[in-house]
């Protein structure tokens, strides 16, 4: 942790006429336009707006990262817009450090939690408090999206730059991971380090000192309307089970420890229900979730049916996506139905998938020029095209602001009305107002509660 500094009553960023805009093989997108705000230092700055909106390329130019098309872009003291490549290294390695979105991009991918953490005094005490005591010894990729996205805030933490500029870092957090980062940010910036954060999470935006709010890259004032509430969704107890657990687990050798992910799982799931395993990162949702998709093999136990289903009758979306880059937005969601032959008959369907998640205006884009939200959605719209008799999705809605998490549900709602049956494995409470069946997850122990 670094020492208490001395607050100015200077911001310590400055925008003003700020711009930024890519040129694609696609023509030109505008990210930003005419931006002006200030950012404080010792404070917490919530950057919030729907996905597309601009917050991630705001926290990429304010972390030289991306240089401005236009305007002015002035960081303790340096201006950025027209600085030297040698300006914006020395401007990240000591002014800002910047925490991607991505959780593993935080990580040198062959080095283990304890080896990052020899070059960071206090990181090991900080891992502690995250809860991640005992994955030293594990890789990045051995980490479960939480755990890395836990990590990477703590490796941030300890570099003792005056500025932390972070992009949704709790989006794959639940509520009580998410807290304890909340309290290291908010002790971290009475310390005097100032906070710039991405995010669509009601918690952050309320712990923030200052909210700034971004709409098609234009500041906006005042925050958006209320959301529309659904209801859980009801299916019969006589309907078809689809797919089953029978005392199912299993576990992972990490160096010498054995990690048990799953210990003695069962459930059923019937056609057209909404099925919901809640937990904390790591607690082994999405460990099930692949044992169900046929990519591991459980240790004992039985999951069904027996003999995997065709992979066009089972959509399995996964937290990272896996989107094809050299395909569009739209050829991505279109993608299942030309394997099989059936481009031409399923082409309403994924225009009323585009159209229903907010994609249509953005199809024709490859997903590297969408925002990581809009590529979440994008997976979604591809795992429904076909109406598979089964859906297995990994935290659908960690990406996306109340808005699109409402329409996320209602997809997978009217997923469920058509027969396809949806198990969602997730950290964010709320769900279970949609779910007609409610598993938690806790230490690789799953248990049914009331919907």
């Amino acid at each position: 942790m670094s020492p208490e500094i001395q607050v100015s009553p200077e911001p310590l960023v400055v925008a003003r006429g700020l711009s930024k805009a890519y040129v694609t093989p696609s023509g030109t997108l505008e990210a930003l336009h005419d931006v002006d705000a200030s950012f404080p230092p010792g404070a917490i700055t919530a950057v919030v707006g729907s996905s597309g909106s601009g917050k991630s390329t705001l926290l990429r130019a304010i972390a030289g990262l991306d240089r401005p098309s236009g305007g002015s872009l002035s960081v303790a003291g340096t201006e950025l817009a027209g600085a030297s490549p040698e300006a914006l290294r020395a401007h990240r390695q000591s002014a800002v450090t910047y925490v991607s979105q991505k959780a593993a991009d935080n990580y040198i991918p062959h080095l283990t939690v304890a080896e990052h953490a020899e070059s960071a005094p206090g990181l090991i005490s900080l891992l502690e408090t995250f809860g991640l005591e005992h994955r030293l010894g594990s890789k990045p990729i051995e980490l479960s999206g939480g755990e890395q996205a836990r990590g990477a805030f703590a490796l941030a933490l300890t570099r003792g730059t005056p500025l932390i500029v972070a992009d949704e870092p709790s989006a794959e957090l639940d509520r009580d991971s998410a807290q304890r980062l909340l309290d290291a940010i908010r002790r971290q910036a009475d310390a005097g380090t100032a906070f710039v954060v991405a995010t669509h999470d009601p918690d952050v935006i309320a712990a923030a000192d200052h909210v700034l709010w971004l709409e098609r890259g234009r500041v906006v004032e005042g925050a958006p309307g209320a959301v529309e509430r659904r209801g859980a969704a009801v299916t019969s107890a006589d309907a078809e089970v689809v797919a089953f657990a029978r005392h199912v687990s299993k576990g992972f050798q990490v160096g010498s420890e054995r990690i048990v992910a799953l210990h003695d799982a069962s459930l059923e799931l019937r056609r057209g229900e909404v099925g919901v395993l809640l937990g904390q990162s790591g607690s082994g949702k999405s460990t099930l979730l692949s044992i169900f998709a046929g990519l591991q093999p459980p240790d004992s136990g039985e999951v069904g049916p027996s003999g995997a289903l065709p992979w066009s009758e089972l959509a399995f979306m996964p937290q990272r996506f896996g989107l094809l880059p050299e395909l569009s937005v739209r050829e991505n969601v279109a993608l299942p139905a030309r394997l099989i032959g059936a481009g031409a008959e399923r082409a309403d369907e994924v225009e009323r998938l585009l159209a229903a998640l907010g994609l249509d205006e953005l199809a024709d884009r490859p997903p590297q020029e969408t925002s990581i939200g809009q590529q979440q959605r994008a997976g979604l719209a591809r795992a429904l095209v076909l109406g598979p008799p089964l859906l297995l999705a990994d935290e659908p809605t960690s990406h996306q602001d109340a808005t699109w998490r409402d329409a996320v549900w209602r997809l997978l709602l009217d997923a469920a009305a058509r027969g396809t049956s949806c198990l969602v494995a997730t950290h964010e409470e709320e769900a279970t107002r949609h779910a007609s069946r409610i598993w938690r997850v806790a230490e690789g122990i799953v248990t049914e509660t009331d919907s």
